[in-house]
């Protein structure tokens, strides 16, 4: 990974080269596994994709932290010329690929030209975190009821009329399940996706960090990421969010509470990274952690550490 920030850094054109190579995987992979009919790869494949979108979106953040925004604004000029051209010649549109682009990279590159000019990695946290509720609002106005639309997304799949019928099962009983997931899946979509856009810019942000501290200050981004605070007002002030979901209820509270509990979720992790080393603890703790996070109450205590951490300091971040 290393190899790719040294690229990155010969300059605006290689990097913006490689940011739109990247990007580009990120779009067509899955697309070319899905025509081949290989649908037991969609999963890795996904996955692969993902991977390839936050490291093209971490190549222009590392840009703005290793040089200035102004080159890293070289470098997403030079890229959405190429792809404008790209787009024209493959969907006849100049600004399908691009918006893309905007949507996923935005982001990261402000977080990265936050944290450049303040040195401040809680600062750029919290402009992710800004984007994401800013992303939930967005669905709500664009939207109105952003539940409706996703629940049309599901369509008609796994639908009881769908299924083969089966002697004692109640069809109409399996229908009305069917149909209960969906809206619960619908109703925590709007969350998800101010999730998932705060997962990518802080999975681009923190890999530029990490290509800027190895090559010049190994370790650098280790210690920055352990002293990770958000702040007891900003504890304070999400806390009262969380609170008020209860009395408010209502999709778009709870959206705007995933979104604060997942910055205390990232809190959470630090405190735990810090002090598995401060105390001389095998990785595995740390291993143990993120598999248990396929259980959803496990994010919510780390959450709740991360919080209680801004309140009690949980950390002695003298020792990193």
């Amino acid at each position: 990974m290393i190899a790719l920030a040294r690229l990155a850094d010969k300059g605006p054109l290689m990097a913006g080269s490689l940011a739109a190579g990247l990007l580009l995987a990120a779009l067509w992979i899955p697309a070319i596994v899905v025509s081949s009919g290989a649908y037991s790869l969609v999963f890795f494949v996904s996955l692969l994709s993902t991977a390839c979108l936050v490291v093209s979106a971490s190549v222009v953040a590392f840009v703005a932290l290793r040089h200035s925004e102004v080159s890293a604004l070289r470098v997403v000029g030079g890229c959405l010329l190429l792809l404008i051209v790209v787009s024209t010649v493959l969907y006849g549109s100049a600004w399908r690929i691009p918006t893309i682009v905007v949507i996923c990279w935005l982001p990261a590159i402000v977080a990265a030209v936050v944290l450049a000019r303040s040195i401040r990695l809680d600062y750029a946290v919290l402009t992710v975190v800004a984007f994401g509720v800013l992303s939930v609002l967005i669905q709500f106005i664009a939207l109105g009821d952003p539940s409706v639309f996703w629940l049309a997304q599901f369509g008609d799949s796994g639908s009881a009329a769908s299924l083969p019928e089966v002697a004692g099962v109640d069809a109409a009983l399996l229908e009305q399940q069917r149909l209960e997931v969906a809206s619960v899946m619908a109703n925590m979509m709007t969350g998800a996706v101010g999730v998932s856009v705060m997962n990518i810019a802080l999975g681009a942000l923190f890999l530029a960090r990490f290509w800027q501290a190895a090559l010049i200050n190994v370790g650098g981004f280790q210690k920055e990421f352990h002293a990770l605070s958000l702040g007891k007002n900003v504890s304070l002030v999400g806390l009262l969010v969380i609170l008020l979901t209860f009395f408010v209820g209502g999709q778009f509270a709870i959206a705007i509470a995933v979104v604060v509990i997942f910055a205390f979720f990232l809190q959470g992790l630090a405190v735990a990274h810090a002090l598995v080393k401060q105390r001389g603890m095998h990785r595995f703790w740390l291993h143990g952690i993120y598999v248990l996070l396929v259980v959803p109450h496990t994010s919510l205590l780390i959450a709740a550490l991360g919080m209680a951490d801004n309140m009690f300091s949980l950390r002695n971040t003298e020792k990193q």
